[in-house]
């Protein structure tokens, strides 16, 4: 009786540990798709409006799993397009986001596995703009 409890509560930490990384590992993806949409907007937007556009995409993306750009915890950053780091001759539109998950955590604490938690997500996305 005293081996099942012991091993029941290990597998119970184990339990959620598991469920709390695939909660996590889903946020991350949707924010990486949101950065993903806002580059991806802001490459092909008209000329002069790319920072517009990515911001746009942006806030619609990420409203879509139920956060704010700029509350929340969730910080959306679109600077003006810059020179790309790999091709000087073109230009590129750079969206990052980041989820700072210490402040804002999306689950209840559980005693061990929190101590694994990152405090912030981030997730960064660049597209070469059209021409």
């Amino acid at each position: 009786m005293v081996e099942m409890a012991l091993v029941g509560t290990l597998l119970v930490f184990l339990l959620f540990g598991i469920l709390i990384f695939g909660y996590l590992m889903s946020f991350r993806q949707n924010m990486t798709q949101a950065a993903a949409e806002g580059a991806r907007a802001g490459a092909v937007a008209a000329s002069g409006h790319a920072q517009a556009d990515a911001t746009s995409a942006v806030s619609n993306a990420v409203a879509a799993f139920g956060q704010t750009c700029g509350s929340g915890g969730m910080v959306c950053d679109i600077p003006v397009p810059t020179t790309c780091t790999n091709n000087s001759s073109a230009t590129c539109i750079t969206v990052t986001l980041t989820f700072h998950y210490s402040q804002h955590p999306l689950l209840p604490d559980v005693p061990l596995v929190s101590a694994f938690l990152p405090t912030d997500i981030v997730t960064t996305s660049v597209a070469e703009i059209n021409s």
